[in-house]
């Protein structure tokens, strides 16, 4: 009886091992997916397309004619006459309808620069238009008419199937009157519409935020659709861009960095058909420009930078890889997953999975994707690679999520390919371990006259020079500090790494020592406004040239919001150079500007730049640090995959992460050579300009001089700046309390010495 139990019960596992495919049958991966294949352009630079319902496309760029290709790849040229000896300069917005007419906006080359700002000035339209018939005949388009606002420019146009034409400027979508150029304003928009398709009566417009429907028959807006809200804010970086498809049932297609999408017209469901990181569209060298849906399936995307792709569904490859590698970040990093979509066609048998806690489908906050993160890695759901900015590296190191890398690095010093000072600086824990890299570093500059700070060394000289800048200056700001929390932002960096003894406890007399200084700049920089004064030169600058949320990576040396348009107004700069390409560019224009506005005041010394330090020396901001985990499912694959990112192939890529201001310089000596190098054209080619030649303008590099100073800022730099770490957040928000007066210098650091300590028994 008992014999018979036993087999019975062996039958039965083996019946439930057959169905639940249990076994050592490995699975079957099913056949089927998209790929690409480039489409070969007519000879010239197209910045646009336009997608016909036959399956043919107009393109058109700044210097190439308006060229029709048909459904079988045949092009021409639309060559209009008038074209070469108009007063065109720069063209902006484009639009083209199927039948060939077009209209774009421009700048004439004849506009002088006080002629511009008198028309900014008088809330004129710096954009003129023009209006090209279906027989090359031009007209010029004037807008006006009811809601349209003087000033307005309008730069996405649209038409209709039927020919009506239609605009979105800033905050407005707009029908336009080609015949008399009179300009209905439609309805309001959050932001800058940069997609517009049309499915029967509807058009449908989306910007950054949200997808609005416009009945055109009705003339009135429809109610949206919270799933494609949603979906637009997580996967509009980088560019989205749609196209409809008109049969049984209206199919809304969006195409993106992450894949393309297929929606049916209000359904509740958006469905992924193609993985980005499998196909061109995960190529974050280029960003889509325009979609375009076939009759059999198929699919063309042109890219910025003048490339085009179909996308066709291979029933031969299979559905995915037979292994898969995963890389983590917090955060979007249009160059990591560069290096994932690279590597994945070196390693065919391979999918990367590229996966981020922040945007995409995972649109939460830092906090909320940090506890994610955490529970995932409890669970035993390791990833691969992990790129570890704005997280607390020696937490996840102690903790054992990291894997050492002395070992992978070691010949990568020994042949002097990386500058070992910055890969030394990254040792941790009581190990004395690398467990993570910086692929790329910001370096601290200032910029002012020459009294102030040449020759400064440390903390104490920097406060002596704002000082001495104080007294020569006793109106207006001295430095570009809006806020308190813009003095911690500038010089914290250059101090935090000074704060922690070797045994790993806070040094709380050198955190005093920081916050008297920083409330001696902020107090400094407070002398030259009354109350009034200081809140209109914030309200300046936060509405007119700066978000509200800007943080040290749009200050100084970055120069986009600050110097350049402020250079008039503040004596000295702090900052970071933020990349190897144009970020001497910005140090040049802005110094240039400084010494034409001040010849104007009482200059008397001569501007110059160069770094600064605070309590710590030699300090750099790591940036896409990269680590490998422990526990990692495809170790080799892993190995494979940093050292990728190490090569110089992917370094000297730059220009990869958005903004491209921001990228880093970095930390292979080659690749910083050759990208230092005038005659570097890639970037340019990369962009689809006409003459990458434009890139060996004097003031776009640096001199040979500033070269070897930056080679050798490189060489010097030791000392890791890392943010996201739990003193960070601590002492930036004890330092506010600071300056604004709520606590003194020492209680702010005993303030954070217990918050630290709370932090560390949790």
């Amino acid at each position: 009886m008992r014999k018979g139990r036993v087999l019975l019960y062996i039958m039965v596992c083996a019946v439930c091992a057959a169905f639940c495919g249990c076994g050592d049958k490995e699975e079957e991966i099913p056949m089927g997916r998209y790929a690409d294949r480039e489409v070969e352009l007519p000879p010239g630079t197209f910045a646009y397309m336009h997608p016909c319902p036959d399956g043919s496309y107009y393109l058109y760029g700044l210097d190439a004619a308006l060229t029709y290709v048909d459904a079988q790849g045949k092009s021409r040229e639309m060559k209009w006459s008038w074209e070469n000896s108009a007063n065109i300069h720069v063209k902006y917005g484009v639009g083209v309808s199927d039948k060939g007419a077009a209209v774009f906006s421009y700048t004439p080359k004849f506009w002088v620069d006080e002629e511009l700002e008198a028309l900014w000035l008088a809330g004129d339209n710096c954009y003129l238009y023009c209006y090209v018939d279906e027989n090359g005949r031009s007209y010029a388009l004037e807008p006006h008419g009811k809601g349209y606002r003087k000033g307005t420019n309008l730069n996405v146009f649209a038409f209709s199937p039927e020919g009506e034409l239609y605009a979105a400027s800033e905050d407005t979508v707009h029908r336009v009157n080609v015949e008399n150029g009179e300009t209905e304003s439609l309805f309001a928009t959050a932001g800058s519409v940069e997609s517009i398709v049309f499915a029967g009566s509807v058009m449908l417009a989306a910007d950054r935020e949200k997808a609005y429907f416009y009945d055109m028959a009705a003339e009135k807006l429809l109610d949206g659709s919270g799933l494609l809200d949603e979906f637009i804010k997580s996967h509009s970086t980088g560019g989205l861009v749609m196209a409809v498809t008109d049969g049984n049932a209206q199919i809304l297609y969006m195409a993106c960095s992450t894949g393309l999408y297929r929606h049916i017209w209000g359904g509740s469901v958006i469905e992924q058909i193609a993985d980005g990181q499998m196909t061109a569209l995960g190529d974050t060298q280029r960003s889509p420009s325009a979609l375009q849906a076939l009759d059999n399936g198929e699919f063309r995307v042109m890219f910025d930078g003048n490339f085009m792709v179909e996308m066709y569904y291979d029933e031969t490859l299979p559905a995915r890889p037979a292994k898969e590698l995963t890389v983590y970040s917090l955060e979007e990093s249009g160059w990591i997953r560069y290096a994932g979509q690279l590597f994945q066609k070196k390693h065919p048998d391979v999918l990367v999975r590229y996966e981020t806690g922040m945007d995409g489908d995972n649109a939460v906050s830092r906090e909320d994707a940090l506890k994610n993160l955490n529970t995932r890695l409890l669970a035993g759901d390791v990833p691969d690679v992990i790129v570890l900015d704005r997280m607390d590296i020696e937490q996840y190191a102690d903790k054992g999520v990291l894997r050492e890398l002395d070992g992978i690095l070691q010949p990568y010093l020994d042949d002097g390919i990386l500058y070992r000072n910055i890969v030394e600086g990254m040792r941790m824990t009581e190990n004395e371990k690398i467990y993570s890299v910086p692929m790329r570093v910001y370096l601290p500059l200032w910029l002012g006259e020459e009294m102030y700070l040449e020759g400064a060394d440390g903390l104490d000289d920097i406060v002596a020079g704002v000082e001495l800048a104080r007294q020569k200056h006793p109106e207006g700001p001295i430095l570009y500090t809006l806020y308190p929390k813009d003095v911690l932002l500038q010089t914290m960096p250059v101090c935090l790494p000074a704060w922690i003894r070797e045994d790993g406890s806070l040094d709380v007399e050198k955190l005093t020592a920081y916050y008297e200084a920083a409330e001696k700049l902020w107090k400094l920089d407070s002398a030259g406004f009354d109350d009034a004064g200081r809140k209109a030169w914030q309200k300046n600058n936060t509405e007119h040239y700066a978000p509200t949320d800007m943080d040290m990576a749009d200050i100084g040396f970055n120069f986009q919001y600050s110097a350049q348009q402020n250079f008039g107004e503040t004596w000295l700069q702090f900052g970071f150079m933020l990349n190897p390409g144009t970020g001497m560019t910005k140090v040049h224009v802005t110094k240039q500007n400084m010494e034409a506005e001040w010849q104007k005041k009482e200059l008397e010394d001569s501007v110059t730049f160069g770094t600064y330090t605070g309590q710590a020396d030699n300090v750099y901001w790591a940036k896409v640090i990269a680590g490998l985990c422990e526990k990692a499912k495809e170790p080799e694959l892993a190995e494979d995959f940093f050292e990728l990112l190490l090569s110089d192939e992917m370094m000297r890529k730059w220009w990869l992460d958005k903004p491209r201001s921001q990228s880093g310089i970095t930390i292979r000596k080659d690749s910083l050579g050759d990208i230092l190098d005038i005659n570097n054209v890639e970037f340019g080619e990369v962009m689809g300009w006409k003459d990458p030649g434009a890139l060996n303008e004097k003031m776009m590099w640096p001199t040979e001089e500033e070269k070897q100073w930056l080679y050798q800022m490189m060489e010097d730099a030791s000392c890791c700046y890392r943010p996201g770490t739990m003193l960070e957040e601590c002492a930036m928000e004890a330092g506010i309390r600071v300056l604004t007066g709520e606590l003194t210098p020492e209680e702010g650091a005993k303030e954070v010495e217990r918050k630290m300590a709370i932090e560390m028994e949790e």
